[in-house]
C-alpha cells in the first residue's frame, strides 16, 4: 500500500502521542503500590525469594510492595495475571522452571519467550546430590561408575514431572552417560521422606541441604556455580568434571512485555540495592538461599540459554507436553 503524503504526515503526528503514555508512566514510575504476584502458595521458596527484600525495595521505589500469592496450574495462573497487566505496576516473582522450563512440559497460554520480560534474578538456591547412606559409593565418582554398572538400578526422587528437581537428576545423567530411574512425587517434601526411608537411592533437590549437614544423607555435590557455604566440602559438579551437568534452581523478578526499558532498569536497580542489605541473606537462608544479582543483558542471556538447555533436554529424554 502507497501512503499518501497527507497520510504520512498525520502518522508522523501521531505517533508521538502514542508514544506518551509510556514515556509518562517511566518519567513518573511508580505513581502507586507495586504489586508482586508470586504464583505458588506463601512460604515457598518463590515467596522467600521476594519477601525478604520487599520493605528495603519499597524503601528505595517510594512505594508500598504488595505479594499477592496467586496459586495454580503449575504457576501458570499468577503468570498469565501479569502477562495480561497493563497497569506498568504488576510485576512477577517467579522461579527459573517459569521462563525456562514450563513452556517444553506444559501447554501454556502465553509465550514466556516473548509475553515476559526478565528484570532481575533475586537469588538461587544450592541444590544438592543427596544419596541415602545405603549406596555402595561415596563420591560422584563412585556413582557413575555403579550406575554405568548397573543401568536403571538407581532410583532418584523428584518434586514432580517437568519440575527443575526431575530436570537436574535427568540432565546428570544425560551429561554422564548413565541412566536413572525418575520416581516423580506430588512436591520435594514426599520425595525426600523416601529418600529417608530408602525407598530411592537419590534426590537432586535443596531441600536435602540440612539432612547433609546433619548427616542423614550423604551430600556429593553441590549443583551450583560456588560451593555451599554451609557445606564448604561439597565439591560443585564442575570442579569434579562435569560443567554441563549443572541444574541451579534460581529466582527472579520478570515484567510483562510492554514494559518500558527505564521502569525495568529503575526496578532492576533497586532490587540490587535491596540484596545489598543484610536482611536479604538472613531471610533467604532457611531455606538454603542466597541473594544473588544479575540485570540486563547478562541475565536475558542465562534465560535464553538455560531455555535451550532445558527445551533440547526434554526432547531428549522424551518428555511430552502435558
Amino acid at each position: 500500500m502507497t501512503i499518501t503524503t497527507p497520510l504520512r504526515r498525520r502518522l508522523l503526528l501521531a505517533a508521538p502521542l502514542l508514544a506518551a503514555p509510556r514515556l509518562a508512566l517511566a518519567e513518573t514510575w511508580p505513581n502507586r503500590p507495586i504489586t508482586m504476584v508470586a504464583p505458588y502458595p506463601p512460604g515457598g521458596t518463590t515467596d522467600l525469594s521476594i519477601r525478604p527484600i520487599v520493605e528495603a525495595l519499597s524503601r528505595s521505589l517510594g512505594q508500598p510492595i504488595v505479594v499477592e500469592n496467586r496459586a495454580g496450574a503449575g504457576g501458570t495462573i499468577g503468570a498469565q495475571s501479569v502477562v495480561q497487566s497493563r497497569d506498568g505496576h504488576t510485576f512477577l516473582a517467579f522461579p527459573c522452571a517459569v521462563l525456562v522450563i514450563a513452556q517444553h512440559v506444559m501447554r501454556l497460554p502465553f509465550d514466556p519467550a516473548t509475553a515476559l520480560v526478565p528484570v532481575a534474578m533475586t537469588s538461587i538456591a544450592y541444590n544438592v546430590i543427596a544419596a541415602h547412606p545405603s549406596v555402595p559409593f561415596r563420591d560422584v565418582a563412585g556413582l557413575i561408575a555403579y550406575a554405568k554398572a548397573n543401568p536403571g538400578a538407581l532410583r532418584f526422587s523428584s518434586a514432580g514431572n517437568g519440575t527443575i528437581t526431575q530436570l537436574s537428576g535427568e540432565l546428570f545423567a544425560d551429561a554422564t552417560g548413565i541412566k536413572l530411574e525418575h520416581v516423580p512425587y506430588r512436591g520435594s517434601a514426599p520425595a525426600f521422606t523416601d529418600l529417608l526411608a530408602g525407598r530411592v537411592q537419590l534426590q537432586f533437590d535443596p531441600v536435602a541441604l540440612p539432612a547433609v549437614k546433619d548427616g542423614r544423607v550423604l551430600g556429593l555435590a553441590t549443583l551450583a556455580e560456588q560451593r555451599n557455604p554451609d557445606v564448604p566440602d561439597l565439591p560443585t559438579l564442575a570442579e569434579l568434571g562435569h560443567p554441563n551437568a549443572l541444574a541451579v534452581p534460581w529466582y527472579g523478578i520478570a515484567a510483562p512485555n510492554g514494559t518500558p526499558r527505564a521502569v525495568i532498569d529503575r526496578l532492576a536497580g533497586a532490587v540490587g540495592e535491596a540484596l545489598r542489605m543484610p536482611a536479604a541473606a538472613i531471610g533467604m537462608a532457611p531455606m538454603g538461599m542466597a541473594p544473588t544479582f544479575e540485570q540486563g543483558e547478562v541475565f536475558a542471556n542465562r534465560v535464553t540459554r538455560e531455555r535451550e538447555t532445558y527445551g533440547a533436554l526434554v526432547r531428549r529424554i522424551g518428555m511430552q507436553p502435558a
